[in-house]
């Protein structure tokens, strides 16, 4: 394996990493969130709700979470839109997914191709791009599109939750094309 800078091979490697680290960042997500919902259900019983109250709430907010669409989601409807045709509702969860998917592995080569040219883009094992693509697309692009409420308007425990699973998403992108590299 060569040192010399390679932007095919940062390109390459970095958008299998990309794929790599989204899913490993959408499973840290939904441990994140069932976690979440436990820790919420032990306080109410701590604080004395019914078990019945506790499964009324939680079936009236899947309801409500499967009419309200999220960023990725958004972005697929507005793709649809722009081709002419219309998303439909039962596939929105899976084309915001799509989107998801491939912004998660655009970012990975545009990492890979950055490591190749300027190492210092892996500070952190990649946590500090982590951090900067939640910083730049979380906090700032998607509410600017109107993707998202603006930043004042999320509680804070949601924020810290999006940055940890983009620090997941950076540690694991480095850390795979790191391994990559090394076996090509």
């Amino acid at each position: 394996m060569s040192n010399r800078p390679n932007l095919a091979r940062g390109l390459l490697i970095g958008a299998t990493a990309g794929i790599a680290a989204t899913l490993v960042m959408d499973q840290f997500q939904k441990f994140a969130t069932a976690g979440q919902r436990a820790i919420e259900k032990q306080k109410k019983l701590a604080e004395g709700e019914s078990k019945w109250a506790i499964a009324h709430e939680r079936v009236a907010q899947e309801q409500q979470e499967q009419h309200q669409e999220d960023s990725t989601e958004k972005v697929a409807r507005h793709i649809s839109e722009a081709v002419g045709t219309r998303l439909p509702d039962d596939q929105k969860r899976h084309a915001g997914q799509a989107v998801h998917y491939a912004f998660g592995t655009l970012m990975g080569a545009v990492y890979g191709v950055a490591a190749e040219l300027a190492p210092e883009v892996t500070t952190g094992g990649g946590t500090a791009f982590g951090t900067l693509l939640f910083l730049g697309a979380d906090e700032v692009a998607v509410p600017a599109f109107k993707l998202s409420p603006p930043p004042n308007m999320t509680p804070a425990g949601a924020h810290l939750q999006h940055w940890a699973a983009h620090v997941v998403y950076g540690g694991t992108l480095e850390l795979t094309r790191n391994l990559l590299r090394r076996l090509a």
